[in-house]
């Protein structure tokens, strides 16, 4: 049975973007980037992910260019692949999945008035696949602070 570590759950929950990639029905792949909100001035930020169990996840899903193509996509076939870098560490984290779009705040209620009260949607992800790959296949880097100007 493939779960996520607890350690490395943290890890996913603490990173500032990832990866989606999805496939329509035709077979024709799609990635898309995925990252954290800000809520405004402060500089807090919603978490990315919520790992809710060793084989679940769940994430947000904001207002976007309305092209609906990761989404689409779901509906279409539900299997998914999220793919996080931590520059910091060196390290590549893929979690492999079946989706399931939920747009009734009720079924994580939690999500939209906690986690992440902007979102439109969440998705949760039943983990099919994961793949911590080793230290260093991914280049360190360090967010210089200082440089980042926050989109208005």
């Amino acid at each position: 049975m493939v779960t996520i570590p607890a350690a490395e759950a943290a890890v996913l929950e603490a990173l500032p973007f990832f990866m989606l990639g999805t496939v329509d029905a035709t077979g024709a792949a799609d990635c898309s980037h995925r990252g954290r909100m800000s809520r405004g001035e402060e500089e807090t930020h919603d978490p990315l992910v919520k790992v809710t169990g060793p084989r679940r996840l769940v994430f947000p899903d904001y207002k976007g260019n309305a092209m609906f193509n990761s989404l689409g996509n779901l509906i279409q076939r539900p299997a998914v692949s999220l793919l996080f870098l931590d520059f910091a560490r060196g390290l590549r984290l893929r979690v492999d999945g079946d989706a399931v779009i939920h747009d009734d705040p009720a079924r994580w209620p939690d999500a939209w008035h906690g986690w992440w009260p902007a979102a439109l949607r969440c998705i949760e992800v039943a983990v099919t696949g994961y793949d911590a790959g080793s230290a260093g296949t991914v280049p360190r880097l360090r967010l210089d602070e200082a440089a980042v100007t926050p989109l208005r």
